[in-house]
């Protein structure tokens, strides 16, 4: 009898066993692909927007197209590098694009570090209005701003121009933006202005992490506020401020395009102008996509290996308070 009970049920139970597997594999299947499907859609957006043109770019950069609708593209191997080095204007290009570069170091680091220390020591409601004040040239559209500062500087009736002519600094009005010794100098003054704002933010968040105890200890051993700030607030602020470093280096000729766009052109005679507007230029006004993607594509890897050693950098020099 229970020879025959056993015969009768344990296919049953067999057959469970193997659904409970089945199901406890698809499960583990299951938590293993879900944090990838809801990575996909990001992933897919960065596919179509950012390699898809990458790749498309590194292989317009061996080809000459002028963009023209119905011509073919031909393959020109090395021969758009060649082009583009022994090109003047990018040569000077790339000098400006070093001189940006370096100028605007103390309005993304030096300048809104020191804001961020004297206003963190604000009450709330005024801490919170000076941030904001900082902030507001950061939101506004660059086209809008470059209006203002056209205006500011107008050789005729700006505001700048009459000044100077009250004080006395200046004999006759001055040119600006046609003047190949300020023209560049004006770029970098309203790019810094116009970031100042964001780097001021992101140091002050970065503040509030720090521990007040260290303060506290540091009075209580005689440190002023000058020491304090260059022997606790700057190494626990070292990862935020090689995270600028690296942001500045990499982007300020990015962020000085729109301004060369609308207030220099590049002028007068290519001295304002840098890396990206060239290659705007050599794309659009020479309508010679090769030679402009080729330079994207040089600058693609000397700014890859400029943010490889600064993450070097960061890991063996930024301080973590953990």
């Amino acid at each position: 009898m229970s020879k025959t009970m056993e015969e009768l049920y344990s296919p049953l139970v067999k057959g469970k066993q193997k659904a409970a597997a089945r199901n406890w594999n698809s499960s583990k299947l299951w938590r293993k692909l879900k944090p990838y499907l809801y990575l996909l859609p990001a992933a897919i957006l960065l596919g179509i927007w950012m390699y898809k043109p990458l790749i498309h770019t590194f292989y317009l950069a061996f080809h000459k197209w002028s963009m023209v609708p119905g011509t073919d593209k031909l393959f020109v191997g090395f021969d758009n590098f060649t082009r583009l080095l022994q090109n003047e204007a990018f040569a000077g290009a790339i000098g400006n694009t070093v001189f940006y570069t370096l100028g605007l170091l103390p309005f993304s680091i030096a300048i809104p570090l020191v804001l961020a220390v004297v206003t963190n020591q604000m009450n709330p409601r005024m801490k919170n209005f000076y941030r904001a004040l900082f902030f507001i040239p950061m939101i506004l559209a660059p086209v809008s701003v470059s209006a203002i500062w056209r205006w500011l500087f107008h050789p005729s009736n700006g505001i700048v121009n009459h000044l100077l002519l009250k004080l006395g600094f200046v004999q006759e009005q001055i040119a600006f933006f046609s003047d190949a010794s300020w023209a560049k100098w004006i770029i970098l003054l309203i790019t810094g202005w116009k970031m100042l704002g964001f780097s001021t933010i992101m140091f002050a968040a970065a503040l509030t992490g720090i521990n007040r105890e260290y303060y506290e200890a540091g009075a209580i051993d005689g440190a002023g506020s000058f020491r304090q700030f260059l022997y606790i607030t700057v190494p626990l602020m070292s990862p935020m401020i090689l995270f600028m470093l690296t942001m500045s280096l990499l982007f300020s000729s990015q962020w000085t395009f729109a301004y060369i766009d609308i207030l220099t052109t590049g002028g007068p005679y290519g001295t304002s102008t840098n890396i990206y507007y060239e290659m705007y230029r050599f794309a659009f006004s020479n309508l010679n996509v090769g030679v402009s993607s080729a330079a994207a594509m040089l600058f693609f890897v000397l700014f890859g290996l400029i943010a490889l050693s600064l993450n070097a950098v960061s890991r063996r020099f930024a301080f973590y308070d953990n």
